[in-house]
């Protein structure tokens, strides 16, 4: 079981390896914190949560990124995960590390931006979201740029997500409207930079989808296996 468990980590960071350090960087932070006495506002203000005017005033700009990898609660950080391993695996695997990666920080720091510009001035703000929203921004933009890449499900899906989101954006209290709405707007318009229109690159994403879906072929079979023997 270990064994198994072990081999499919590193399938996992062999395939999506910017996805895998950033839900090792925040499941780091979650102990992080945890440690040092929980989930209070001065613990995460301490490790780097937004605040406005300790940005504006003192001139922390490095929590314009700190926050990124902090989290109110566990299940903030269980519904952040759970969304980035999926979605964000998912991007990563269709536009490469690189191009992932340099979106996944610009559409969070774009987020904190809008957060520390157009949100409330003493309001302590934390979390994955903007970015994650980054993400979905950019898979928005592949189902109307590289539809031939999803099945239709998964581009309903997919678009049904977005609206989802942004309802809950706007209804839900405490979440940060300026943060999720600076990340989507990012990670929408980066991808008018960072998608190539070249064959080469049609043709690496193939040799990359067709490496990636053997390989996890034959671990599906070893466990189905496994599975009926128990």
């Amino acid at each position: 079981m270990n064994n198994r468990f072990q081999d499919r980590v590193l399938l996992f960071f062999k395939f999506h390896p910017v996805t895998g350090v950033l839900l090792s960087i925040n499941a780091v932070m979650v102990f992080v914190v945890l440690w040092a006495g929980g989930f209070t506002i001065p613990n995460l203000i301490r490790y780097g949560a937004i605040f406005p005017p300790f940005i504006t005033e003192f001139g922390e700009y490095y929590r314009l990124l700190a926050a990124m990898f902090l989290h109110g609660s566990l299940v903030h950080f269980l519904m952040n995960s759970f969304v980035l391993y999926y979605l964000g695996g998912h991007l990563e695997r269709l536009v490469g590390p690189l191009r992932y990666g340099i979106l996944y920080f610009f559409a969070g720091l774009v987020s904190s931006v809008f957060v520390v510009f157009f949100g409330a001035a003493n309001t302590v703000t934390i979390g994955a979201s903007g970015a994650i929203f980054g993400i979905i921004g950019g898979l928005l933009m592949l189902t109307f740029l590289r539809p031939k890449w999803f099945t239709e499900g998964a581009i309903r899906s997919i678009r049904q997500l977005m609206i989802i989101n942004l309802v809950f954006t706007f209804v839900v209290p405490n979440i940060s409207i300026p943060g999720h709405l600076g990340g989507l707007i990012m990670g929408m318009a980066l991808f008018f930079i960072l998608l190539p229109d070249k064959p080469w690159f049609f043709k690496r994403l193939d040799q990359m989808q067709s490496l990636y879906q053997p390989a996890r072929t034959r671990r599906d079979d070893e466990d189905e296996d496994d599975i009926f023997k128990a």
